[in-house]
């Protein structure tokens, strides 16, 4: 009887260690994506639009549309740590992530450099929760969500 409460004991005790268990800090907390290698749209027209005039199209006026532009996202605060992001975009398209605040520690640290390659991916902030880390995660989509959004409204 007695081995089995010490059995019992010592397995309750590692259950809880296990438990409790949070990864170290990480020395970067900053992660800034490279942009993606270019990718040229394939042309849709076959030909060019006739046209009556002389004049030549107006291609050397500035393209604006794949001008570079960064947002940043509000600072959202959670139990654990506040979380702000800045979006670099290149025309429409996001090219950089970058972390402004991040937590120092807990599963932020793991949680947030998945956000980011998430986010890279899917282009927006629709994005999963990473398990074990949802107030984290919920505070960086929100900010990458409002900074994505600013974009739109420039």
């Amino acid at each position: 009887m007695k081995r089995t409460i010490f059995v019992v004991a010592l397995s309750v005790a590692g259950f809880i260690a296990v438990w409790r268990f949070e990864p170290g800090p990480v020395h970067n907390t900053a992660v800034a994506q490279a942009p993606p290698p270019s990718v040229t749209a394939p042309s849709t027209s076959a030909a060019p639009p006739a046209s009556t005039s002389a004049t030549p199209p107006a291609s050397s006026t500035p393209d604006s549309a794949n001008a570079t532009v960064t947002t940043q996202g509000p600072a959202e605060s959670s139990n654990y740590g506040t979380v702000q992001v800045q979006v670099t975009f290149t025309g429409a398209r996001m090219v950089a992530v970058t972390l402004l605040q991040a937590p120092d520690d807990g599963r932020a640290l793991t949680a947030l450099p998945r956000l980011q390659e998430e986010a890279m991916k899917a282009q927006s902030a629709d994005i999963d929760t990473i398990t074990g880390a949802t107030e984290t995660s919920e505070s960086y989509k929100t900010s990458l969500r409002a900074a994505i959004d600013a974009r739109g409204s420039r």
